[in-house]
């Protein structure tokens, strides 16, 4: 069964927000008795999930698309394989004597404990280095990955008891944007990576040249934040069907790359010269007068001395392409 995306959400309820099976969750105890077939989500989009006899045999994706989503077929053996830890494991060492263990990180063995056990540990370990160390000392920076839904996020929960208990060390950004988060304010006015960006439908209409820098969107967008649409994969598949050329910046030939074909001009920089290649980019379109000053004047500060920093007035290094 395919269903269209608004269809989903009528029968699903996704709009809440309350993602059910996935990877990282237990089959639902209605699944079990059941059987048969589910409707359900996680981050990698809507799929129909078979269960018998309390087990996932098989998953596919539950939206009509055009671009296959792998990662849609694997939910069988991200729920049952071997390879996931299923109950806490204590390194044997830090069992023994978690004050001083006797062997360092990556040199010791597991050895599998009950929750009671676990939570014990846990909590006696988090009362003694708070109270020897105060809040400073705890970092609750679980990252999580969140496929078992919003609700059970658990870097949302973790923090939230770390309140409870007295406060804790945590961090700025993500993995996706790294220092992005921090640094763009102060270059943009914004933190920029999560604005409201052009939507496709405008790139789609008014574009002539579409470049991808250092991405792989055909890898990244069969994930969501919460659950994909999957609708991202759609417009480049317009935007391959448009027959616009694409360049594509990136040291590694994706997926992407191989998608658009004869459509894609390819530049594979060396590693760690991405700096280096926008400069050149800036200066040729500086020195060939292509550069908006109207908009430099208008919307930026510091133009006058970053012009001086690329024609090598302020260092005595141009920084031309050649």
């Amino acid at each position: 069964m395919t269903l269209t995306r608004r269809e989903f959400i009528k029968h699903s309820g996704i709009a809440a927000g309350a993602l059910v099976v996935t990877s990282a969750a237990p089959l639902p105890a209605w699944a079990e008795e059941k059987g048969g077939k589910i409707l359900t989500a996680g981050r990698w989009g809507a799929m129909n999930v078979e269960v018998k006899d309390g087990k996932i045999v098989s998953s596919t994706g539950a939206l009509a698309k055009i671009i296959p989503n792998s990662l849609q077929s694997t939910a069988a053996d991200q729920v049952h394989t071997t390879a996931r830890i299923q109950h806490p494991m204590v390194r044997k060492s830090y069992l023994d004597n978690p004050l001083q263990p006797a062997k360092g990180r990556g040199e010791d063995t597991y050895v599998q404990v009950s929750w009671e056990q676990a939570l014990k540990l846990i909590h006696e370990q988090h009362e003694r280095i708070r109270k020897a160390n105060g809040p400073s000392a705890i970092f609750a920076g679980s990252y999580g990955w969140r496929s078992s839904g919003v609700l059970h996020k658990a870097q949302t929960l973790l923090q939230r008891y770390m309140n409870l208990a007295g406060g804790y060390s945590g961090h700025s950004g993500d993995y996706s944007t790294g220092a992005a988060q921090v640094i763009m304010p102060h270059v943009v006015g914004s933190v920029e990576v999560y604005e409201q960006q052009t939507s496709w439908p405008l790139i789609l209409e008014n574009s002539q040249v579409v470049v991808l820098w250092g991405m792989n969107p055909l890898n990244t967008l069969k994930i969501a934040w919460s659950s994909t649409d999957e609708q991202g994969l759609e417009y480049f598949h317009q935007l391959k069907k448009s027959g616009k050329p694409v360049i594509a910046i990136d040291p590694i030939r994706s997926e992407t790359i191989e998608f658009f074909g004869d459509n894609a001009t390819w530049i594979a920089p060396n590693m760690g010269t991405d700096v280096a290649l926008m400069l050149g980019i800036a200066h040729t379109l500086m020195t060939q007068g292509k550069h908006d000053k109207v908009f430099l004047e208008k919307y930026t500060t510091g133009y006058p001395q970053f012009e001086e920093y690329l024609t090598g007035k302020s260092d005595n290094t141009p920084k031309s392409a050649a």
